[in-house]
């Protein structure tokens, strides 16, 4: 209702402000203007100098006037308006209605006076046609009892002018010098009426806007005490909005916050690679939730991850460097402390050296457990003080979720592992090692590297069984096999047991001189390994047989073969030993 108050006292403001300026605009095209008045004067005084100088008029013929003098004239009436312009003299009404008589009587007596200089006296009555309409309504306020009086004085001067001239033309002159002062008189009378016309318009439409702007006042009166009405109605409407606004704006992040959980949720059971929901759950906070940081760790896992996984996501460069450093050791302090949230705000972070100079304000820890074990976490960092008011379910939810995926990988991994293993040693079984050899072989081919292959066997094991009993043999199996294994794994390699007591190891992209040093250092420790079973001390030893591709045999088929080949070779050559694999060992 105000705003239609606002738009009725608008449209009356710019209804009158426009029937305002067009009547200003209209007196002041009437009153004294210095630059249009010289304008006129200077168009004179160059007509009357060039008529003079074009010698227009012939002298002799004229003896009352001639350009030279209408010249001298004008000039001297304007420095006379000059002068009065800049004393200020035509602030007086009195002043310029007393010159501008002078000036009408002056050009009046001049026309008349210049029968045969047609063009001057032309523009002479132009000027006239200006000075006769000032003349007429300055300082009247178009009040006509004045401004006849004026037109009376006019039409006096305009007569005993034509009849002044009238004396020094011949007939033809004399009925042009009569037209171009009714023409004259003609133009300018009918601008006054013109004016006239306008400033009656203008105080009838001042009248009608009166009267509306009354009929609006009536109307705004009954529209204030509707306004007060429906203001306090659309107070109470606004506290609506704002509190619909503010559920609204809940609701939407509760329906981002569920949508992000069913999307990681379904990554993370569609998928066993950890670090990749790692990755997707910190993507999911830093959209979902608009941290600054989310960081989210887990601690080296068997099955997993030796090393510990640690996903970063920020715009914060140097933050996410010295997090890197420094995630270990905030992991180790939260770990031996409760398996609860932990939020930090405002002077409590200095605790981390990671934050340095940012603008982070506030800190959350959600740590992930596995019964009363706490493997991981979810670091999310913010620039608000109060960012972790609301919304930590959305969190907690999100550890739960990929706890649970965790959980199913080390399933998955477990019963693969199981696949693959074999049941007595741990080690690779024959079928899995079988997999791994002829994928390194495809490699090997394809790159053209080096890949070396080994088989041992344990010298004398029947008598070891004979001796200390089949478990007394497991024992010793399992401790070769270990060996073995731990040999293959810290060279890039991978071991599996062939057969019985018999095993193969492979050195991808090593030599037979590179792989060499390596086999016999595994030789050493088996050999000074002692396997204790029960009270007994049992001594081991292996006969290893190597072979290479390509530099010893360049068909990848019979890899496996010359190195069993090479083993017995050594076996039937006193046992205990390192078999380099040759072409004199294929011969024998």
């Amino acid at each position: 209702m105000e705003k239609a108050k606002n738009d009725f006292d608008a449209e009356m403001f710019e209804k009158k402000d426009k029937t305002r300026n067009s009547y200003e605009k209209m007196n002041s095209s009437i009153k004294y203007n210095p630059i249009f008045h010289r304008l006129i004067y200077a168009a004179n005084i160059i007509t009357a100098l060039v008529a003079y100088l074009a010698k227009l008029t012939n002298v002799s013929k004229n003896p009352k006037l001639n350009a030279l003098q209408v010249f001298v004239v004008l000039c001297i009436f304007f420095v006379i308006d000059i002068l009065l312009f800049y004393v200020d003299y035509f602030m007086s009404p009195k002043v310029f209605l007393s010159f501008r008589t002078i000036e009408i009587i002056t050009f009046e007596a001049i026309t008349a006076l210049i029968p045969n200089l047609m063009v001057v006296m032309i523009a002479l009555c132009v000027l006239l046609t200006i000075f006769i309409i000032e003349y007429t309504i300055y300082d009247t306020d178009f009040d006509k009892s004045e401004m006849a009086n004026r037109v009376i004085i006019i039409v006096v001067i305009a007569i005993a002018s034509t009849g002044f001239g009238i004396r020094y033309r011949s007939e033809t002159e004399t009925i042009c010098f009569f037209l171009i002062q009714f023409v004259m008189l003609f133009s300018a009378f009918s601008i006054v009426d013109l004016l006239v016309a306008l400033n009656d318009k203008y105080h009838k439409k001042i009248f009608e806007l009166t009267l509306e702007n009354s009929d609006i006042q009536d109307s705004n009166e009954k529209l204030i005490e509707y306004q007060e009405k429906i203001e306090s109605i659309n107070e109470q409407i606004n506290y609506q909005k704002i509190e619909m606004k503010r559920t609204n704006k809940e609701l939407a992040q509760v329906n981002k916050e569920t949508e992000a959980q069913t999307k990681v949720l379904r990554f993370m059971i569609s998928t066993f690679d950890i670090t990749k929901c790692m990755d997707v759950l910190a993507e999911a906070v830093i959209d979902t939730k608009s941290a600054k940081l989310c960081a989210v760790y887990m601690e080296p896992d068997e099955l997993i991850s030796k090393r510990g996984n640690l996903i970063i996501k920020t715009n914060y460069s140097a933050v996410e460097r010295k997090l890197r450093k420094e995630i270990e050791s905030i992991f180790a302090e939260f770990k031996s402390g409760k398996n609860e949230n932990q939020i930090l705000i405002g002077e409590e972070l200095k605790k981390f050296r990671f934050i340095g100079d940012s603008n982070l304000k506030s800190i959350a820890l959600f740590p992930f457990v596995d019964g009363k074990k706490v493997y991981g976490l979810i670091l999310v960092a913010s620039d608000r003080l109060d960012f972790f008011d609301k919304g930590l379910g959305f969190y907690e939810a999100s550890a739960a979720e990929f706890n649970l995926s965790v959980k199913n990988t080390r399933l998955y991994l477990m019963m693969q592992d199981m696949a693959h293993k074999d049941g007595l040693t741990g080690i690779n079984n024959r079928m899995y090692f079988m997999q791994l050899f002829d994928s390194a072989i495809k490699r090997a081919k394809r790159k053209k590297a080096n890949i070396s292959v080994a088989m041992y066997d344990i010298d004398k094991f029947k008598s070891v069984n004979d001796n200390y009993g089949h478990l007394a043999g497991d024992a010793v199996i399992k401790t070769v096999a270990g060996i073995g294994n731990r040999y293959a794994e810290e060279n890039g390699g991978f071991a599996g047991r062939y057969g019985g007591e018999e095993f193969l190891l492979v050195l991808p992209d090593k030599s037979v001189e590179e792989s060499l040093p390596i086999l016999e250092a595994m030789h050493k420790e088996i050999k000074n390994t002692i396997v204790k079973y029960e009270q007994d001390d049992i001594s081991v030893n292996v006969c290893i047989g190597l072979t290479s591709y390509p530099d010893v045999c360049e068909d990848t088929n019979l890899l496996i073969n010359r190195a069993d080949m090479a083993m017995y070779y050594g076996k039937e050559h006193g046992r205990g030993r390192l078999v380099v694999d040759d072409m004199e060992l294929i011969k024998e």
